[in-house]
């Protein structure tokens, strides 16, 4: 349920978390005036002292959120640096290959190619539901028996060859970085601070003795405040498969301005 939500649009997935944190809010708060208002001696001089404690919960809970937020958004700004330097590399490998004699270079930038393709077509939307094919490390191991095949006849080739095992190992490198971000994410330990820390903080104003359409718009301000820090953080806790999954451009720009480049 909790994974669908996540691969819907960012604009639906965000709606749906907000909306199901204002109505858990308003429907909780509801059951709360009718079971316990009147068996609780709560009068408005309580006010400050509920005021005072659901300040101190929320300066805490903030402060852990901000820090959860923080690690997540860097978490996402580098798996965004790895899908570039792989795409780099990639256009770097080719344009090394590219320096081949006939027929290597053709081979070469013909399994590039079909592995760039492949990248674009079919693992990244494996990627973007959380799942990692054998296929692509298939491709990469074949052509790297190719490549250590290779003799270079002059220093020239030489000195080009070395400069593309490099690439390749960086291209080889990256990918695995890449796919280990795919699992990557919060533990649940993590969430369930997140979690309960927002019901207990939306908890405490069930307490305030105030009009009651004040406290309900109030509940569900504070609920959809909520509801978008925890849209955030989702969002950017699954940079890959999440609704601000990062996208596979970085491979189209080096497919369609290098590789199919007339």
């Amino acid at each position: 349920m909790i994974s669908q939500i996540l691969h819907l649009p960012a604009w639906l997935c965000g709606i749906v978390i907000v909306s199901t944190f204002v109505v858990v809010s308003i429907v909780g708060l509801t059951v709360f005036n009718w079971v316990f208002r009147d068996r609780i001696q709560l009068t408005p001089a309580m006010n400050n002292d509920i005021i005072f404690f659901a300040s101190a919960i929320s300066v805490f809970y903030s402060l852990i959120v901000g820090l959860i937020a923080v690690g997540v958004w860097r978490t996402y700004t580098e798996t965004q640096n790895i899908v570039s330097e792989e795409a780099t590399a990639i256009g770097c490998f080719y344009r090394d290959i590219s320096g081949y004699p006939e027929p290597p270079r053709s081979q070469f930038q013909a399994e590039t190619r079909k592995y760039v393709d492949f990248l674009i077509d079919v693992a990244w939307p494996a990627q973007f539901h959380a799942q990692a094919t054998d296929d692509a490390t298939r491709m990469l191991t074949n052509l790297e028996k190719n490549l250590v095949a290779y003799e270079p006849k002059t220093s020239g080739q030489q000195i080009l060859h070395a400069q593309a095992m490099n690439q390749y190992n960086n291209i080889a490198g990256l990918r695995r970085k890449r796919i280990h971000e795919i699992a990557a994410g919060l533990p649940s330990v993590m969430w369930s601070i997140v979690l309960l820390g927002a019901a207990l903080v939306i908890g405490v104003t069930y307490f305030l003795r105030v009009e009651r359409h004040v406290q309900f718009v109030m509940t569900g301000c504070l609920a959809m405040f909520i509801g978008l820090v925890v849209f955030v953080i989702a969002s950017l806790d699954h940079p890959l498969n999440g609704p601000l999954a990062i996208s596979s451009n970085p491979l189209r720009i080096v497919r369609d301005r290098l590789i199919d480049l007339k």
